[in-house]
């Protein structure tokens, strides 16, 4: 018989749980009223002691549930859709995009950012005159197409998007290049969601910056060999101290990097199980790698999540050259992609 306590509401929960397990309850040993000593230990009125409740083997069987509960295994999943075949989106999104314009905007920048024809700014813009374009002036570039479901095609590094849609703004987080910040619909709801449930998690945290996604039709897109299908997404580290300013990524020590709250950000995208990979930098890994294993998360989680500490390996979150100042995630390609590799 082990010595072992544990108490706390969370622990409580998660016995009643473990008390389901055929044989659990039973064993609990002779005077022992469960539901009352559970009770004690939800409200953090005393410790519970292991002794008293389980034997060896259902302790083991409570270390797998709390290993389970704290450290999901990543798992991909299919994105929900409705009876007609559309996706099931319930996060934030626009129906339409509009530009301020400022000083230098002309109409030939607005065709190249939002990959436009000129009669198609037009069809967007009916009472406007876009040979007469004034700073202040709002021009729409974009307008949901209710019909349309958007669509990755090809690969992160040959690829393009048909009908993308953008990240909607936010008073949390700033969107870097907003005509870069185009998506799938997966692609733009998990980055939306993740970032909606950080900054409830941490309301005192500072702006994290959405970097590059895909232009609005994908393609190519400097200086990035990826980010061609939508399915690619940049978001800046987490730091102690907030960065010099907001106009682009910056430089993160390591000792400056906010170990909880980037590991908060990775381990509950990939809970969401839409992520195909995350590229890091190999230091970086090692930093959460280490926390992780200090936080008591298993080794069977840390092989499948970390490349680190081998470069052979081939974990979710890999090295990638470049990634010192932001994560980079890549969306696993879902049904409604034709071509999608």
């Amino acid at each position: 018989m082990c010595t072992r306590f544990v108490s706390g509401w969370v622990t409580g929960l998660l016995l009643m749980g473990l008390m389901s397990i055929p044989g659990t309850a039973e064993s609990a040993e002779p005077g022992v009223d469960a539901s009352s000593v559970l009770q004690m230990a939800m409200v953090g009125l005393g410790p519970l002691p292991g002794t008293s409740m389980m034997g060896t083997m259902q302790l083991e069987q409570f270390d797998t549930l709390v290993s389970a509960h704290a450290w999901p295994m990543p798992q991909q999943r299919k994105w929900p859709m409705d009876e007609s075949g559309k996706p099931i989106v319930k996060t934030r999104r626009l129906d339409e995009k509009w530009v301020t314009l400022e000083s230098w905007h002309t109409l030939g920048r607005l065709r190249r950012e939002y990959r436009r024809t000129t009669s198609q700014l037009r069809e967007l813009n009916p009472e406007v005159d876009l040979r007469d374009l004034e700073e202040g002036q709002r021009i729409r570039v974009w307008k949901r197409d209710e019909e349309a479901i958007p669509e990755s095609r090809g690969g992160p590094r040959s690829g393009r998007l048909l009908y993308g849609e953008p990240v909607p703004k936010s008073d949390h987080y700033i969107v870097l290049y907003p005509h870069r910040a185009f998506g799938t619909y997966y692609a733009i709801s998990e980055t939306v969601r993740i970032l909606d449930d950080y900054y409830e998690h941490f309301p005192d945290a500072d702006p994290i910056i959405v970097g590059d996604t895909s232009f609005r039709t994908g393609r190519s897109i400097h200086p990035h060999s990826s980010h061609q299908s939508g399915r690619d997404v940049d978001i800046t580290l987490p730091r102690h101290d907030p960065p010099p300013n907001y106009n682009r990524f910056h430089h993160v020590r390591r000792d400056n990097l906010n170990v909880k709250r980037t590991l908060w950000l990775l381990t509950n995208l990939l809970e969401g199980g839409y992520v195909e990979n995350i590229f890091l930098d190999w230091h970086h890994q090692r930093t959460l790698y280490r926390h992780a294993k200090e936080q008591g998360a298993p080794d069977a989680w840390l092989e499948e999540v970390f490349q680190y500490p081998r470069r052979s390996r081939r974990g979710i979150i890999r090295h990638e050259p470049g990634h010192k100042t932001h994560f980079h995630v890549r969306f696993a390609c879902q049904e409604t992609d034709r071509w999608c590799r």
